[in-house]
């Protein structure tokens, strides 16, 4: 065979291992965890979703988990300060929510799903989705303690934890219990109150409240990088429950229905079911 022929092959098997070598291509990213904080315009609540996403029809499916305290607009705190004067041996009074008589704690657990309406679920870009989701709710009812003083049988006033529902305390007031809190004057009932207890006092007599929830709103994704993101959602969520839910002593100013607007805020990941 002439040199020049060699020549030549060797030039071509030079040239083909020199062909870069085609890069594998990266598996999709499907799968998705985030946790976040929300703020209700009647409470708040810390949350959990587990996501799957669905990048042909830009959708991702999730679970959802949320613990979470409802309030009463007409809650508020305040500190009695006429106790000083009619009980100057005692503590300085502390602060107290004015007609309160439970705290409403919520566990929710439910489906929803995402619905991608602009950009790409990339480095460095944001994506606005519509999201719903829905699911069941699980109310708890923990009695609201104050610090008081009782009447004792030798008409002296002694310090007692215990709500309005304390049996001692029935026998105190007489009339209907939330009529110690229809008016702020200078009975010596109300100046009794020398303000909030701990806030442990109360889980043994939690009161189950069944209910469903569900919320609809815009969520804001930014990603920093392909396997991590922050995101942003806002909008609206409602809870309902068979019976209103005492949280204030008036039962006028309770009711079975929550609607709220919410905002949050969240920081999670993403990954591929082959990684």
């Amino acid at each position: 065979m002439p040199a020049s022929n060699l020549v030549a092959q060797d030039i071509g098997i030079t040239k083909m291992s020199k062909r870069p070598k085609k890069r594998k291509k990266a598996p999709p990213i499907t799968q998705e965890m985030a946790g976040g904080i929300r703020m209700n315009t009647d409470g708040w609540s810390v949350f959990l979703e587990r996501g799957f996403i669905n990048s042909y029809e830009k959708k991702t499916n999730y679970l959802w988990l949320d613990i979470s305290e409802k309030k009463n607009p007409r809650e508020y705190k305040q500190l009695n300060e006429p106790f000083s004067l009619f009980f100057p041996d005692e503590v300085a009074p502390l602060t107290y929510k004015f007609g309160k008589i439970n705290n409403f704690y919520q566990f929710k657990i439910g489906v929803g799903q995402k619905r991608q309406l602009s950009g790409k679920l990339d480095r460095k870009n944001v994506v606005i989705h519509w999201t719903y989701g829905a699911g069941i709710s699980l109310g708890l009812l923990k009695p609201y303690y104050l610090d008081v003083l009782v009447e004792e049988s030798n008409g002296e006033l002694t310090r007692k934890d215990g709500n309005y529902y304390d049996e001692d305390i029935k026998k105190y007031y007489e009339e209907d219990l939330y009529a110690i809190f229809s008016t702020q004057n200078q009975q010596v009932q109300v100046n009794a109150i020398a303000g909030g207890t701990f806030f442990t006092k109360g889980f043994g007599e939690l009161k189950v409240k069944p209910g469903l929830a569900a919320r609809s709103g815009f969520y804001f994704d930014f990603a920093p990088s392909k396997k991590s993101f922050l995101g942003i959602e806002i909008g609206a969520s409602v809870e309902m429950y068979p019976g209103k839910i005492d949280i204030m002593a008036n039962p006028d100013n309770n009711t079975s229905t929550f609607v709220n607007l919410y905002l949050d805020a969240r920081f999670g990941k993403r990954w591929s079911k082959e990684d």
